[in-house]
């Protein structure tokens, strides 16, 4: 595997890229820190026939970075057990919805290991038949599990990523604040976890608190699957609530990330949050 320290090391080395596959397997160490890495990529791929001091590419340049560009579309990231309604909204999307002019369009598949075979054929019947300006950027941490015809079908990218290091009493801390919610439900008010108060002027950490949360949310779904429980981030708090209604939290969790980005107050956003996961909770219990 080719090891990169940071996005410098990652540019130059997809930099001698001058024509682009359809497909891409990234085959990689983290998927949490590989993430970024693929949403570079595709930036590269979009922006590559636009002229870089113009105002379209310092527009579709932002957006990207912000979440918020239309044609770059990502199949829920931590997301475990991705499901066939989600492959068919994302097959949808990119089959009916119109480029702009020499536009182009590429959609992410995160933990693409973790698709049924069923739904793996799909996307390879999508990959026999690329259309033009659609790319796809498949990332994978267990490459072996990945079937050998889509294998065919991508050009193979080995990667390794430096990880983060996460403490584990701030694991212990994020599972503490996640069945507060469940026990209190709407009851709860952010500030009475102590360990938020210092994120709630610094967006970077309170980022990074959203970003461990939906790692338990996602392990403890996959512990479910698996009936797998000795995870340090599975919480068993939730197991008794539907897979759907967990992956909804998952997905409200990830909305309300990417709003840390925005000038909103943070004590209210978590509020927020605290009122829209027991809302669900309370609505698809088992």
């Amino acid at each position: 595997m080719t090891k990169i320290t940071n996005i410098s090391d990652f540019k130059n080395v997809t930099s001698s890229i001058t024509s682009f596959s359809h497909a891409y397997l990234l085959n990689v160490n983290s998927l949490d820190s590989a993430f970024v890495y693929a949403k570079e990529f595709a930036k590269r791929i979009i922006l590559e026939n636009i002229k870089d001091d113009s105002f379209e590419y310092e527009d579709i340049n932002y957006k990207i970075d912000h979440d918020e560009f239309d044609d770059l579309y990502v199949v829920n990231p931590d997301t475990i057990g991705i499901n066939n309604e989600e492959i068919n909204k994302l097959f949808s999307y990119m089959e009916t919805k119109s480029l702009r002019e020499n536009g182009r369009r590429v959609y992410i598949i995160y933990g693409f290991e973790r698709l049924s075979t069923l739904i793996s054929n799909k996307i390879l019947k999508f990959l026999e038949e690329p259309q033009d300006n659609i790319y796809a950027i498949l990332l994978t941490e267990n490459f072996e599990k990945i079937l050998s015809t889509i294998v065919s079908r991508c050009q193979v990218m080995n990667f390794t990523f430096p990880t983060k290091d996460i403490d584990t009493n701030k694991i212990n801390l994020m599972k503490d604040f996640l069945s507060g919610v469940i026990k209190k439900k709407k009851k709860m008010i952010a500030y009475e976890f102590e360990f938020f108060k210092d994120s709630f002027t610094n967006r970077i950490d309170f980022y990074d608190n959203f970003e461990l949360l939906e790692k338990i949310i996602s392990e403890t779904i996959n512990s479910i699957y698996d009936n797998v429980t000795n995870n340090e981030y599975v919480l068993s708090d939730l197991n008794d609530y539907s897979i759907k209604s967990l992956i909804n939290i998952l997905n409200i969790t990830n909305k309300l990330k990417c709003l840390i980005k925005n000038n909103i107050n943070l004590n209210l956003l978590l509020d927020r949050y605290i009122i829209e996961v027991t809302e669900e909770l309370e609505l698809c219990k088992k």
